[in-house]
């Protein structure tokens, strides 16, 4: 008897139409912002300093055809020096400081492909990855007349 008016009671739950509940968009929804999700990102001088000087580098030989393989290793050696004095006594703690270094880490990434891969057209490749973080960069952070390069 319990087990027939249980199910005599689910089912008359289950039969009664639903309460319509407002639209999602009925109220305002709160704007979660960080101030590291803001565009364009901060920028202070001596990271300006430093990611022109690494854009200067690049530029002047990523559009180079005749890079031999040990051109491209002197090239990501620079590259990786230059990485390194950057991101000397930065905090990385916060959330600006991991996009930096997520975007430190790519150029990393590439100048080390340049470095290390077996043939001459991945180490192209690694150099193009770069200077491909570097236009994002350039999108992504404040930093006034910074010009794309172009390979």
């Amino acid at each position: 008897m319990r087990f027939a008016f249980l199910c005599a009671a689910v089912a008359a739950l289950c039969a009664t139409p639903a309460p319509i509940l407002a639209a999602d968009d009925a109220r305002p929804q709160p704007k979660l912002q960080v101030p590291a999700d803001e565009l364009p990102r901060p920028a202070d001088e001596k990271l300006r300093a430093g990611m022109l000087q690494l854009r200067e580098t690049v530029a002047a030989r990523v559009s180079d055809p005749a890079m031999d393989e040990a051109a491209q290793v002197a090239l990501s050696a620079e590259i990786l020096r230059q990485v390194g004095a950057i991101s000397a006594g930065r905090d990385f703690h916060g959330r600006a400081g991991r996009h930096l270094q997520w975007l430190l880490g790519d150029i990393s990434d590439g100048a080390g492909l340049m470095r290390d891969a077996p043939r001459q057209q991945a180490k192209r490749l690694g150099l193009l990855r770069v200077a491909e973080t570097l236009n994002f960069y350039g999108r992504e952070y404040d930093h006034p007349g910074w010009e794309p390069i172009k390979p």
